[in-house]
């Protein structure tokens, strides 16, 4: 190799240390918690109330012949996109949802409705609980509510069962509905895992582009010095290769021996793991967010929720044990959704009768035909819920897959409610395995066998665990070293402004 470029190949590996000692002093710790969070996370997840259990936490639909039509409370809300009727603090109500915001209006009246009392929130507590409950609030935000998707539901109360297992849930202060779920063992667990991990903590996560910004570039910082930590293994490893006889590692230090051997074992798994987990914040970034454009989802809707809406008989909407009505617009067809006390569910139209899968399905595929001309959607298939697509994305169990064919995406609808998903096109594909799949192990074969998966992941995650370790012990000792020659050369320098001799090794040379 010519001199030259020998010297920039020094001056490279030079940065290079330089870079991933001290960038990796700040980060190491990080990885560390990122390691041992996300074994937490393997066993105990993030508290969620799915859809099913708040119908059964609903106070049921009471039978009203009176109430208003739905068509002018949905105009009232711009960019109206659902709508939903449920019984809220004793009497029905119709909640719309809409760029953003959600507005609860009396079924009766259609006028609005103001935010729940803290006696009303009692009632709840203690409807659902018995006497023994209790509520607190309102306030804006919880850690456990902290999520965007909560904005436009806030403000909440927390309603305690004051049980043994200290069960607490969230109730939309502005819509009346039970939106989370969670236990004393859950939040215990949590604080080391899903906070730790995501950095969850309520100052920063309330808002979300702080957080979002801050997670990635933090995520990006930390995998630039996994990456560098990789290529100085190879190198490392390479130089002691060529001693004799050959070796894996020439450091002597059992600590840097240690952090140079498990970062080979390790180094694919933990930059693999890293480049996920950044990749979890991508956001449209780098791929696709899998997100109709606005004149796709109006193409699909085929018009305004508030021009469907005016196909609906307002007298037929409640009548049995219902607890949630939800409405769509799907090829300008309102599609009624009534979810019962019991786990039922039914598709009705505007007039109440009864919407079968085959009307169903012509109905999507009608609206898939306006909003993606180009594309050959022809057949609706039914989706496996434990595929790796369904869990990166969290579909319902209810999905349909409507291949679109080589002209376009495939789509994924609520079979349910005809409410469009996901667009899947080869870029959000590809995200769900280069993210999901990569960052949980929830890849075809292991999917099904949880107890597999999670003994897959602890071993490498471990392994991990123990290479950072390694990083943090090397990087304390740095800094301590660092430390006492700053203050040694403090020391000299206060000698010689003193006028004191100078240190041996300093004075000048005769």
């Amino acid at each position: 190799m010519p001199a030259s470029k020998t010297h920039v190949a020094a001056r490279l590996l030079e940065a290079l240390v330089w870079f991933h000692r001290w960038i990796g002093v700040a980060t190491c710790l990080i990885f560390a918690a990122w390691f041992a969070s996300g074994a937490v996370m393997l066993f105990q997840p993030f508290p969620s109330l799915p859809h099913a259990a708040q119908i059964e936490l609903q106070a049921p639909i009471v039978p009203d012949a009176d109430l208003v039509a739905p068509a002018p409370v949905a105009v009232a809300v711009p960019g109206a996109e659902t709508l939903r009727l449920v019984q809220r603090a004793g009497r029905p109500a119709y909640v719309v949802e809409g760029d953003g915001v959600l507005r609860a209006m009396d079924a009766r009246t259609g006028t609005p409705l103001p935010p729940l009392s803290s006696a009303q929130a009692l009632a709840e507590a203690r409807r659902i609980f018995g006497p023994g409950a209790s509520a607190a609030g309102p306030f804006a935000y919880d850690q456990w509510v902290v999520h965007n998707r909560f904005d436009p539901a806030r403000p909440f109360y927390r309603l305690d069962a004051n049980d043994a297992q200290g069960t607490q849930l969230y109730l939309s202060a502005r819509s009346g509905e039970v939106l989370q779920r969670t236990r004393r063992s859950e939040r215990a667990w949590n604080w080391p895992g899903a906070v730790l991990h995501w950095v969850y903590v309520t100052p920063l996560r309330k808002d979300w582009r702080a957080w979002d910004a801050s997670v990635w570039w933090l995520s990006l910082v930390c995998m630039l010095v996994a990456i560098a930590g990789m290529v100085l293994g190879i190198v490392r490893m390479l130089t002691a290769r060529r001693l004799h006889p050959p070796r894996l590692t020439f450091f002597r230090g059992p600590w840097l021996r240690w952090h140079h051997l498990l970062g080979l074992g390790a180094g694919v798994f933990v930059l693999g793991w890293i480049v996920s987990g950044w990749l979890s914040m991508d956001h449209g970034r780098l791929f696709s967010r899998g997100m109709p454009t606005p004149a796709q989802a109006q193409a699909y809707a085929g018009c305004p929720l508030a021009q469907a809406l005016r196909q609906v008989d307002a007298t037929r909407l409640a009548g049995g044990a219902i607890s949630e009505i939800s409405v769509t617009a799907l090829a300008c067809r309102p599609v009624l959704t009534r979810f019962a006390t019991d786990g039922s569910v039914e598709r009705v139209d505007g007039a109440g009768r009864r919407i079968d899968d085959a009307a169903m399905r012509a109905l999507v595929l009608r609206g898939i035909a306006a909003s993606w001309p180009q594309a050959s959607a022809t057949s609706i298939l039914p989706v496996d819920p434990d595929a790796t697509y369904a869990l990166a994305e969290g579909w319902p169990r209810s999905a349909w897959r409507i291949p679109s064919g080589a002209a376009g995406p495939d789509l994924y609808v609520d079979g349910n409610s005809g409410r469009l998903l996901t667009v899947m096109d080869s870029s959000r594909a590809a995200y769900a395995w280069v993210y999901y799949a990569l960052h949980t192990g929830n890849v075809p074969g292991l999917v099904t066998r949880p107890a597999l998966r999670r003994l897959l992941l602890l071993l490498p995650l471990a392994a991990g665990f123990l290479f950072s370790i390694t990083g943090v012990v090397l990087g304390w000792r740095r800094l301590r070293v660092s430390a006492s020659r700053s203050s040694d050369g403090r020391a000299r320098g206060r000698a010689r402004g003193a006028g004191g001799p100078a240190p041996h090794s300093q004075r000048p040379r005769r």
